[in-house]
């Protein structure tokens, strides 16, 4: 059984792989088992949970919601599983105090632990993660923080407290030691959006799907794009405002449909 689990990073074009593995979902069917965050949800919720309160108790949970997930997970289907979700790696740095990804090694352990119990030795299985240029990924998050959350502070006070967080490439190397056997991938947004199917196409490179047509395959342009007309600046005001919290998020509504008609 070939395995692949696309678990991070957030902000680097995982959006826009889900979004076309969703599109793309009859074409591809036949050749390949997608599985997002709604077909492990659980499993997204506990390493949320433990990346936020690292013990005992809660990777204890991970690894229950991992051995719960493979062991529904039909062995006799020849096609290889596609699972893709973000929050494999736990809560986005800048939220809950996060400053990088520290707890995903253990979470990814757990993961091939129980994958690897479930279907033996035999098993391929890699983790893949897309990263990004450091300073363009704390731009990203900042504006994702900034439009989902009350964050009040600005981008250059935001990036001041990850200075001495661990980089992408720091924590994909405490992954790999951690998942061994199991492989790790890895590829940068900046390389992957100029190929055919933008940053879905180094997953399907990890596939072994013979019989898949990419050619027929929908390309759609990349998701959840920060906005470049100022509105970063307006929700910072509306953060620092004392509006409460349902008028904000009603006013950041608003002004996300006005920037997606100037900018369509």
């Amino acid at each position: 059984m070939q395995i692949v689990i696309h678990a991070g990073f957030h902000k680097t074009g995982t959006t826009s792989v889900q979004a076309m593995l969703r599109e793309n979902a009859d074409r591809l069917s036949p050749h390949l088992r997608v599985l997002l965050k709604d077909g492990f949800s659980t499993l997204t919720s506990k390493a949320r949970s433990f990346s936020i309160a690292p013990n005992e108790k809660t990777l204890a949970h991970v690894a229950k919601a991992s051995t719960a997930f493979f062991a529904d997970l039909d062995p006799t289907d020849q096609r290889p599983v596609l699972m893709s979700s973000e929050d494999l790696s736990g809560h986005m740095p800048g939220r809950h105090g996060l400053e990088c990804y520290d707890s995903a090694g253990l979470v990814m352990k757990s993961i091939a632990d129980a994958a690897f119990a479930r279907f033996g030795d035999g098993l391929d299985l890699t983790f893949y993660f897309s990263t990004r240029n450091r300073d363009a990924w704390l731009r990203s998050t900042w504006w994702q923080n900034l439009r989902s959350t009350r964050l009040d502070r600005d981008f250059a006070s935001y990036t001041a407290q990850f200075a001495d967080a661990r980089s992408l490439a720091e924590i994909l190397i405490e992954i790999e030691q951690d998942v061994a056997p199991a492989k790790v991938v890895s590829h940068a947004l900046e390389a992957s959006k100029t190929l055919p199917l933008g940053p879905l196409t180094p997953l399907l490179d990890l596939l072994t799907l013979p019989r898949l047509d990419r050619s027929l395959l929908t390309v759609l342009p990349p998701e959840n794009v920060q906005p470049d007309i100022g509105i970063d600046q307006v929700f910072l005001a509306l953060n620092r405002s004392c509006l409460p919290d349902k008028d904000v998020q009603s006013a950041k509504r608003s002004i996300r449909k006005m920037a997606a008609r100037a900018t369509g």
